[in-house]
């Protein structure tokens, strides 16, 4: 069973408004109006947050073409045809969220088990104090969200109004958020045809250029943008520092917060992903990728849903449907390698001027099986990852930790290192001297409770231990999106981390077995041996 603390994040966004206190503008009367060139946009309503701050909120803003037909399993076209009319945003929630199918044991009933979502889902959402207006060039927080790369919208999982609570007059920042293709969609992909690897990468990036370009319109700063993602979006902020091995074009942001990173470890699995899309292909009817851009979106969406929901899930590595997944690979072009190779050979955009990473202490409790075998649960779950790990490698992998007292402990701390611990550790380490490093570990310490304190709004909503901790968490968020020193140390050579718990938060030094542990991930991931 997975984490309550999920439930209540995903049960905080799903509605949306529904604990907000709303007013509808109206398309006659267009206060607010920003004008794109392609489009001209009025606010969908006015968020009166708890402290009384009005939040003008623009939602449903297109930022590339509907990636359909021609452009099915193409990079985002963002050269947008002109929309007519003034545009209010005002459709009801997830109307415009991507093909999505939730897995059955995801903890989101109803979604769970189910499909919902359309292709023409290449929107974002702006949210703007009342008192910012053109020209006041304020800081800039452009939200990634998670997902497991299948399911979710700008809509679920975060709202920033608890973030707008905690600023005043002379500290006022925008907020961004927007969707990306998911599923098969946004993350098929086969090597030689027709065809971009990592879709959804690509809409994210677009969706932050879109923000560099546009964002002065609503009063916003191009060159103050931080980027922030949780779980898949922080893979996404991960997957960026490395495009293109560090040449080229760096992303349109120079801070990112990237909380608990999902990037599956994976290097070469080129045969399996020939397989899985042939696979697509066929339970399309189809025997070509041009006939499989033709057939209509339901067909899509049902394939989508066969393999999520209806085929048993092997991939392991975070995502969901047959191996190796529906997530992002190495397609050896925008990423030629897994980035902690990258990071070791240089090979990544230096351009970065801040960074915060971190993880919870406990992420894999809930979202790995509990074991009740120990020799065959774990190998099973290993060669999930890594399909030919010899029983000697995971013996080997088995001996890095202490689960004696509590054998499922085993599979939660291999799954908290190999999804996510030891991503943090990597972008931490190749960014060290600007980079602050984060452990949360105020119990359950479960993945996603830390976004209940970074986007806390009251304890009806996000409820937690200690309202008064995620008021500080929040500050050094909005410190850190406003370009000034938090109190959290920089990594550096002495390898200090901020541990956040259950009494606030504290300088300590790196665990060791931690970081022995993510070296001995590293390890396995790069070795050919074990099928990576």
């Amino acid at each position: 069973m997975m984490p309550q603390i999920l439930q209540n994040t995903f049960l905080l966004c799903l509605g949306t408004l529904g604990f907000l206190k709303a007013s509808y503008a109206s398309p006659t009367k267009p206060a607010g109006l920003i004008d794109l060139g392609y489009a001209k946009h009025i606010p969908t309503y006015v968020n009166t947050t708890e402290s009384g701050r009005n939040i003008s909120v623009y939602k449903n803003i297109r930022f590339a073409n509907s990636p359909t037909g021609d452009l099915r399993f193409r990079l985002p076209d963002t050269n947008i045809t002109d929309i007519e009319g003034v545009q209010d945003g005002n459709f009801p929630p997830a109307t415009f969220d991507c093909i999505s199918s939730a897995p059955k044991e995801a903890p989101f009933p109803p979604l769970n088990g189910t499909t919902w979502g359309q292709e023409d889902c290449l929107f974002l959402d702006v949210y703007v104090p009342d008192n910012v207006k053109p020209g006041d060039s304020v800081p800039v927080l452009h939200f990634f969200v998670g997902s497991g790369f299948a399911f979710g919208s700008k809509d679920i999982f975060v709202l920033p109004n608890g973030l707008f609570d905690v600023t005043d007059d002379e500290n006022k920042f925008i907020f961004v958020a927007n969707n990306y293709r998911l599923g098969i969609p946004g993350w098929s992909y086969l090597p030689g045809e027709d065809m971009v690897a990592n879709a959804g990468m690509h809409d994210c990036l677009a969706a932050a250029e879109w923000t560099s370009k546009y964002i002065s319109r609503f009063g916003g700063d191009p060159d103050r943008i931080t980027a922030m993602g949780h779980s898949a979006g922080a893979g996404i902020i991960g997957l960026s520092t490395v495009l293109n091995g560090g040449k080229g074009t760096p992303p349109p942001y120079k801070q990112a917060v990237v909380a608990s990173p999902a990037i599956p470890p994976r290097r070469n699995v080129l045969d399996r992903q020939k397989k899985l899309f042939q696979t697509i292909v066929s339970q399309a009817n189809c025997t070509s990728l041009e006939c499989l851009r033709s057939v209509p979106e339901d067909t899509i969406a049902s394939i989508n849903n066969h393999f999520i929901n209806q085929v048993k899930s092997d991939a392991g590595g975070g995502l969901f449907g047959p191996s190796p997944g529906f997530g992002p690979t190495v397609d050896f072009e925008y990423i030629p390698d897994m980035p902690q190779i990258l990071f070791e050979q240089g090979k990544y955009h230096k351009t970065f001027t801040s960074l915060i990473v971190g993880n919870t202490a406990n992420e894999g409790m809930g979202i790995s099986s509990d074991l009740d075998d120990i020799d065959g649960g774990f190998r099973t779950l290993v060669r999930q990852i890594f399909t030919t790990a010899s029983n000697e490698t995971i013996e080997y992998i088995q001996s890095h930790y202490d689960y004696a007292e509590n054998p499922a402990k085993l599979a939660w701390d291999w799954t908290t290192d190999v999804i996510f611990g030891c991503n943090a550790a990597n972008i931490a380490s190749a960014f060290k001297d600007v980079a602050s490093r984060y452990l949360f570990s105020a119990p359950p310490a479960t993945h996603g409770q830390d976004m209940l304190y970074f986007f806390y709004i009251d304890q009806n909503n996000t409820p937690v231990e200690k309202p008064g901790d995620a008021k500080a968490y929040q500050k050094n968020l909005l410190e850190f999106v406003y370009g000034r020193e938090i109190d959290w140390p920089v990594l550096g050579d002495s390898k200090q981390i901020t541990n956040m718990t259950g009494d606030g938060y504290g300088t300590v030094a790196l665990p060791e077995d931690l970081e022995a542990r993510c070296k001995m991930v590293n390890e396995i991931s790069q070795d050919p041996e074990n099928g990576v």
